[in-house]
């Protein structure tokens, strides 16, 4: 099998493998695919009625779940299994989810190796519980909001962005990491992120049919911005979200925003993983999640 590189040429012929499933995990979108194959090294290999992943961690190879249709999953898990064996490398899935987890421990009893992989669990939550923030459990949000509206009446705009306002995203982006540096709270996963948010704005032509980003200005200057898109048709996908932190109120009313302007219908909101950092893992449940996409490692013993 010849595997090809997920770079933006790849989206016209991988976008129709997407549309067959209804996956809820961050992994399954193009955009994500495409803004960590730097990291992932991840390629692809289609026929007529799915489609394989591969990527590499840590010096292995690895496989996520195929695209296909759900009646054809079986079976398609068995052509990657198959695939591993012929290239003599050990069975090794990443992003797995539970309900697959339980076929394969039928179909193959013992031989693999079954991790929860708790850092890489999505945020699931309900849409119009982002939009309203109601209830008691949200009012230090809608606090923090109110303080923002009051504070900041009259001089802040909320407006979708396009490519002439993406210089103005990587001048905030660098602003956040020197404020971050100066605090000893820089993280090596900065850089790649960056990389990742370099290539969705240089290829936003080509990926704009599907990416929404939007910002906030305030006095003029952009201040916050945001990328998101349908995962599918009842699932909003937020990839990423930047706020200034001094400007008190300013992450909650993008979060809040994006979610009433562009995705207004959406039943539920995946927010991604917070990969093992805490402060990232509690600004998430504080938002409350109603469900994890739990997702697991798979490897042969």
């Amino acid at each position: 099998m010849f595997f090809k590189e997920i770079d933006i040429n790849a989206k016209k012929e991988l976008d129709p493998y997407f549309d067959l499933v209804d996956y809820e995990a961050c992994e399954y979108c193009f955009a994500t695919l495409y803004m960590w194959q730097h990291v992932y090294k991840t390629s692809y290999y289609t026929q007529e009625d799915f489609a394989v992943l591969v990527g590499e961690y840590e010096g292995d190879s690895f496989s996520i779940l195929p695209l296909t249709k759900k009646e054809n999953l079986n079976k398609v898990i068995d052509f990657v299994i198959e695939y591993f064996e012929k290239e003599n490398k050990k069975i090794y899935l990443r992003g797995v989810t539970k309900e697959v987890i339980e076929a394969l421990k039928e179909d193959f009893k013992d031989r693999f190796e079954y991790i929860e992989e708790r850092d890489l669990f999505d945020y699931i939550y309900e849409g119009e519980s982002l939009r309203t923030l109601g209830g008691r459990k949200n009012q230090k949000k809608r606090n923090h909001i109110n303080y923002f509206l009051k504070e900041y009446e009259g001089r802040f705009e909320y407006k979708l962005l396009d490519k002439e306002n993406f210089g103005e995203c990587l001048n905030l982006l660098k602003e956040w990491s020197i404020n971050k540096e100066e605090h000893n709270e820089f993280d090596e996963g900065m850089d790649d992120e960056l990389i990742g948010i370099k290539k969705i704005f240089d290829s936003y032509d080509i990926l704009k049919d599907r990416v929404k980003i939007a910002g906030i200005y305030v006095d003029g200057k952009l201040e916050a911005f945001t990328i998101g898109e349908l995962l599918n048709k009842n699932m909003a996908l937020v990839h990423i979200e930047k706020a200034n932190p001094d400007i008190r109120g300013l992450y909650p009313y993008i979060n809040q925003q994006f979610i009433v302007n562009e995705f207004p219908d959406v039943e539920f909101v995946n927010r991604e993983e917070d990969m093992g950092i805490e402060g990232l893992r509690k600004a998430k449940l504080s938002y409350h999640p109603c469900r994890f996409v739990e997702k697991y490692t798979v490897r042969e013993k």
